[in-house]
């Protein structure tokens, strides 16, 4: 039971080590990590850059 319950956290941490970073950055400088999305190549992020566009198109930024 013990070596479950380390293995949980330690899944935990590397979760939020992996995320954690990212949603931090995308709070502080919104445009700066829009950007880095919209030139990713990465196809989990393709419905995000759809998303931004639009949002970009309707609402342009000043």
């Amino acid at each position: 039971m013990h070596g479950l319950l380390k293995a949980i956290i330690w899944v935990l941490i590397i979760f939020a080590v992996v995320t954690l970073p990212a949603y931090i950055w995308s709070k502080l400088d919104r445009e700066s990590y829009e950007n880095f999305l919209l030139h990713s190549v990465s196809p989990l992020s393709q419905k995000s850059r759809n998303n931004i566009l639009q949002q970009r198109y309707q609402n342009p930024i000043p």
